[in-house]
């Protein structure tokens, strides 16, 4: 008896346990194990998919902010494309590099277009409209498209997520694609149209004509890609509540909502007679037309008998402390500076600090992510044929570097190494910086250096002191 006791205490603990399990997998994904439906009473999605993202980005101002933000301050300038590692740039650039930029000058605004669709989505695709005398559904024909050069080169077209969809996969094992898409489903209906304006088609496309986006995705998967406002979708919904919260009790209150309260002595049920015999159903339909005709005039008036009006109003709370601090939280999410991406909120402008951990990230999408983009695009053209493979076998991308010093901030750079020459001169009788440390302080040309001639060294020129030639020292 004994033993079924224990084997039954076994059984009840072993469902307990499971049944904890499932509590904590299912009943809610905030983390938070004691209040399992946190988020739902917050009103946070569980899930987020790419049409709550679009819709984020396209009506919530922070959203926009954050990400055009961070794409046009990424892309302010151009990169420079070179044929090998970035240790062999040079000043005079090659003719492979020079027909690189020449054939990816026009589509530039396309690269950078699918950039801002990645930045919404988990990933964004550029398809790429070839001339090459085949359906879109088949491989490229590089023999033509190598013939044409260039020309072959019809358009880059940027996709949404939402857009393109892989279909079929590479299965095999020992092929090198294996797991990676052998074809994709491109919808050509623009995201949000419901077929009045746009296109509605679908096209099979072969991988040899796109191009997938998936920032964050080590492993190049699509669907591994991390949108820019995931992380902060919460904060972002804060946002709305705060702000939307804040201007409806304004609007509320500039409504003048009156409340009228009668006496006891007030006969209601003749009120509601005259009410009726006006053509209204009841007294409440009637107060409700009184009340709004007299919000729609300004020079209106309220007359009652045996009642008194007042208005229903209540001081608005001040949104600034709320919304401060979610707006700040997104921020952190998208790793840029509050002043930053919100200007000018709290009377405070970006410090030198904020400015220079902006750079920096920056820099980094620069040299990391947007290098990788440029460099895959590249490569693409010359395996397509567009272009012939770089002589080195590499593709290199550097760009500008966003903490160099600006002009103003090289002149302060000199006038400080100039003062600390003066002063050492005067203190020591030497400087302890020369001419060229303060021109290389402004970035500037060193001077060449003066030769002097050698003392020691026999003149065997001509003297022109003198008329005679031949004249030696």
């Amino acid at each position: 008896m004994s033993d079924n006791s224990n084997e039954v205490q076994f059984l009840v603990n072993a469902l307990a346990e499971q049944i904890g399990r499932q509590r904590m997998l299912y009943a809610g994904r905030n983390g938070n194990v004691k209040r399992t439906k946190l988020w739902d009473e917050f009103g946070y999605p569980d899930i987020i998919t790419f049409d709550m993202l679009y819709r984020a980005y396209r009506r919530n101002s922070a959203a926009f902010s954050g990400v055009h933000k961070t794409l046009d301050d990424c892309w302010i300038d151009l990169p420079i494309i070179i044929d090998g590692p970035k240790s062999t740039e040079a000043t005079e650039t090659t003719k492979w590099e020079a027909d690189v930029t020449k054939l990816i000058k026009p589509h530039w605004s396309r690269i950078k277009d699918a950039d801002r669709r990645n930045l919404v989505g988990r990933y964004s695709a550029i398809l790429l409209q070839i001339k090459d005398g085949r359906t879109w559904d088949q491989p490229v024909d590089t023999a033509a498209v190598k013939m044409l050069g260039h020309a072959a080169l019809v358009k880059l077209i940027p996709a949404w997520e939402s857009q393109i969809k892989p279909t079929n996969h590479d299965t095999d094992t020992l092929s090198d694609t294996y797991g990676m898409p052998t074809a994709y489903e491109f919808n050509e209906q623009p995201v949000g149209d419901d077929g009045t304006y746009g296109i509605v088609r679908s096209v099979v496309v072969h991988p040899d004509r796109v191009i997938i986006l998936a920032e964050g995705s080590e492993d190049d998967n699509a669907l591994a890609g991390v949108p820019l406002n995931e992380a902060g979708y919460n904060d972002l919904l804060d946002i709305e509540k705060t702000k939307g919260g804040s201007a409806e009790g304004f609007l509320k209150n500039a409504s003048r909502q009156l409340g009228i309260s009668f006496d006891s002595a007030t006969d209601m049920n003749q009120i509601a007679e005259q009410a009726k015999r006006a053509g209204y159903n009841d007294i409440g339909e009637a107060m409700n037309d009184k009340i709004g005709k007299l919000n729609r005039g300004t020079d209106a008036a309220l007359v009652t008998q045996s009642g008194t009006t007042s208005v229903l109003s209540v001081a608005p709370a001040d949104p600034t402390p709320s919304w401060t601090v979610s707006a700040n939280s997104y921020a952190a999410t998208i790793m840029c500076p509050f002043n930053i991406l919100f200007g000018k909120q709290t009377g405070n402008l970006a410090s030198e600090e904020d400015k220079k951990a902006w750079a920096i990230r920056r820099n980094s999408r620069r040299n990391g992510w947007q290098s990788k983009l440029v460099t895959d695009v590249i490569t693409r053209f010359w395996k397509v044929g567009f272009i012939s493979p770089p002589l080195s076998g590499e593709v290199s991308v550097t760009w500008s570097d966003l903490l160099a010093p600006g002009d103003a901030e090289k002149l302060s750079n000199m006038d400080k190494m100039a003062d600390i020459a003066v002063k050492t001169q005067q203190a020591y009788g030497t400087p302890a910086v020369d001419a060229n440390e303060v021109r290389a302080a402004g970035e500037l040309e060193p001077l060449e250096e003066i030769q002097l001639p050698d003392p020691n060294k026999k003149v065997t020129t001509d003297d022109p002191l003198s008329d005679d030639t031949g004249t030696k020292d």
